[in-house]
């Protein structure tokens, strides 16, 4: 069942994902994930890109990847009422794009 994603803006609400949430390690990214109960029955997705990745050409493909990848996944296999956060890590240009779908549909199981 797709549920619809709304992405996350606010720098307040990433620091309460991070504060509150829990951290899953992936080879490619890392995935910040926490279940809300007062949330509007939706998935909310962040993207982060930190400057360790490169230029903003670099950071910019990197949230493009990401942004499908949530767009492909999360909306399959996400929680409702759950807020995601999914942080790149340089190895993302290297992987294919199925491998990095099997793997983020690993880590939010």
């Amino acid at each position: 069942m797709a549920h619809s994603i709304k992405t996350i803006i606010k720098r307040s609400v990433f620091v309460m994902v991070r504060n509150e949430g829990k951290t899953i390690r992936g080879k490619n990214f890392n995935v910040q994930h926490l279940k809300k109960s007062e949330s509007l029955e939706k998935i909310q997705v962040g993207y982060t890109a930190t400057k360790k990745l490169g230029n903003a050409v670099k950071r910019n493909r990197a949230k493009r990847i990401m942004r499908e990848l949530a767009r492909k996944v999360i909306t399959k296999y996400g929680k409702k009422n759950s807020f995601y956060v999914l942080i790149a890590k340089s190895s993302i240009f290297d992987t294919s794009f199925e491998s990095q779908k099997n793997e983020l549909k690993d880590l939010i199981s």
